[in-house]
C-alpha cells in the first residue's frame, strides 16, 4: 500500500492491500483471500475490517494534507456474506462527512463477482500540521 506518510513495515503492507485509485472523494484498494482467510477458508472478517480502516485512514490522512496525521476514532464493520477463492477483494472508500477535524468514511467491499462482502464506517480524527512560521523552517528529528 502507498503509504501517506513515513510508515513502513505497516498491516496494510502485510495484508497486500495495494491502492489502485488515490482520488481523495474515491479512493479504490485491492486486498488478495491469499494470506487474508480464517480456518474455514473464508476471507477473515478482521481483514475485511482492517482493509476498510486502512483504507479510510489513507483517505483521511490524504485529508490531514502533508505532515497531517490521523487517530481513528470508530470502526463499524458488518460482514454481509462470504468471500471466497484465490482472488482479490475491492474496496470503495467514499467520505460520508468532511470537516475541519473529523471525517468520516463509507467502504464498500465487494468480491470478485461484484457482490458486496462487507460495509464498513470510520471516523477518524484529523491532526493537520502546524504550519511554520514566516521565516522559519520546520526542524527535521
Amino acid at each position: 500500500m502507498t503509504a501517506a506518510g513515513p510508515a513502513q513495515d505497516t498491516l496494510a503492507d502485510r495484508m497486500g492491500i495495494e491502492i489502485l485509485d488515490e482520488d481523495p472523494q474515491r479512493l479504490v484498494a485491492r486486498m488478495p483471500l491469499a494470506g487474508n482467510r480464517q480456518m474455514y477458508g473464508f476471507l477473515h472478517g478482521g481483514a475485511s475490517a482492517a482493509f476498510a480502516q486502512a483504507l479510510a485512514a489513507h483517505a483521511a490522512a490524504l485529508r490531514a494534507g502533508p505532515g497531517g496525521r490521523v487517530t481513528g476514532q470508530e470502526l463499524s464493520c458488518t460482514h454481509h456474506r462470504a468471500a471466497r477463492g484465490d482472488g482479490w477483494v475491492l474496496g470503495v472508500c467514499t467520505p460520508l462527512f468532511l470537516g475541519d477535524t473529523l471525517a468520516t468514511y463509507d467502504v464498500a467491499v465487494h468480491d470478485e463477482r461484484d457482490r458486496r462482502v462487507a460495509s464498513a464506517r470510520l471516523t477518524c480524527l484529523l491532526h493537520r500540521a502546524a504550519p511554520t512560521p514566516k521565516g522559519e523552517t520546520s526542524a527535521c528529528p
